[in-house]
């Protein structure tokens, strides 16, 4: 028996599935996803060995490593659009001494043609367009006659219309209530791509407007973040005595670059560094400084923020689910990077924990009511 192991926990805390007729184990957590189990037993029933597989949405990367065990000579790219996934998926691979997969991470599906694709999605992890945007892409970098199965959960019904006008004719291979399986095959070019690329206007007081663009899968997406906006108005406002006008500003978790442009346009002669650990974000941003001509920031993909020092004002916006482990990677990496005397900035709709969080480091904070928001400052 084959066995791959994705976790770090105690034997008798696993979970163990088995695939196969029992001659394959998988060891994690708490399971497999149940889309990423779905293609597993899949991959026995395809019969022709391709040359050259994508997987993209799997979190793991268990399923590449199946697929390298089943075809030991087929190239496999393991694609997420998140670098905390991919080093998820290269720290599993490694773990288990499967060679032969690389794992990209990337805005757009990695240039193929692929003749076998899988594609998951969930409702709470993958929005409308976002999976849209994606499975176009991947119809686009399938060869003809290529396949994607593709597993989904949530709105099937709704779902299945959408697959079958990218790629036509499907097969269903499971269709439950919240949960699908299809297979597709590419027979014909897409005729007209759409563009899910969205634009909008942001400024803060006594500037003018800017036009920044946003992608499916960057917050936020369509329009702009009102905490984001929050965050920028205090932080020009509050930081108009900054020191000396070349300061070095972190915007983290900068999603399209809302935050950290503004500022940028607000103190031209600063330099902004922009870090998220989304592709997709990253591109963005770097799409909206190409647009406005300004060169000379610099863009930064981890998930990890940064390690060197010397930042006079750090801001960020970070999300709130995790137990609060993203937020506390941003006070700590603030704690890190900060010049003694300088000044962070963090945006949320109530400031009871994250305040709290922040006093873990920073005992002393000012909290800034704003938009509904509440920006907290505080001071290395």
């Amino acid at each position: 028996m084959v066995t791959f192991k994705i976790t770090d926990l105690p034997e008798k805390d696993v979970k163990r599935q088995l695939f196969f007729d029992k001659n394959l184990c998988v060891v994690s957590h708490s399971g497999l996803h149940r889309t990423e189990a779905t293609f597993i037993e899949r991959v026995p029933t395809i019969t022709t060995p391709p040359s050259q597989v994508l997987v993209t949405g799997s979190r793991t990367g268990v399923l590449s490593m199946v697929i390298a065990l089943q075809w030991p000579d087929v190239r496999v790219r393991c694609h997420a659009l998140d670098i905390h996934h991919v080093e998820t998926m290269e720290r599993n691979l490694a773990d288990n001494d499967v060679r032969g997969v690389a794992v990209v991470c990337s805005p757009m599906i990695p240039e193929g043609p692929y003749d076998l694709a899988f594609f998951s999605g969930t409702e709470t992890t993958t929005t409308a367009e976002l999976m849209l945007d994606q499975l176009e892409d991947l119809h686009e970098q399938l060869a003809l006659g290529g396949v994607c199965y593709i597993a989904f959960e949530g709105d099937t019904g709704t779902w299945q219309k959408q697959i079958r006008q990218i790629f036509g004719n499907i097969k269903a291979e499971i269709d439950q209530r919240g949960f699908f399986c299809v297979s597709a095959k590419k027979t014909r070019p897409m005729e007209k791509r759409r563009s899910f690329r969205a634009e909008f206007k942001a400024s803060v007081p006594g500037m003018e407007p800017i036009t920044l663009a946003s992608l499916p899968g960057v917050f936020c997406h369509r329009r702009p973040d009102m905490g984001g906006l929050a965050l920028a108005e205090t932080a020009v406002k509050e930081q108009a005595q900054i020191e000396h006008p070349r300061a070095q500003i972190l915007d983290m978790g900068c999603g399209c670059g809302l935050v950290g442009i503004l500022l940028a346009k607000a103190y031209p002669e600063a330099t902004v560094t922009f870090v998220d650990s989304h592709s997709r974000a990253i591109e963005a941003t770097k799409q909206n400084l190409d647009a406005l001509g300004m060169k000379k920031h610099a863009l930064v993909l981890s998930s990890r923020g940064v390690d060197q020092a010397g930042y006079d004002l750090f801001v960020g916006n970070p999300p709130y689910y995790s137990d609060f482990r993203i937020a506390e990677l941003f006070v700590k990496t603030a704690f890190q990077v900060l010049n003694r005397g300088g000044v962070g900035m963090l945006v949320a709709k109530s400031a009871s924990a994250l305040d709290e969080c922040i006093k873990t480091r920073f005992p002393e904070t000012t909290i800034i009511p704003r938009r509904g928001y509440n920006v907290i400052r505080f001071v290395k």
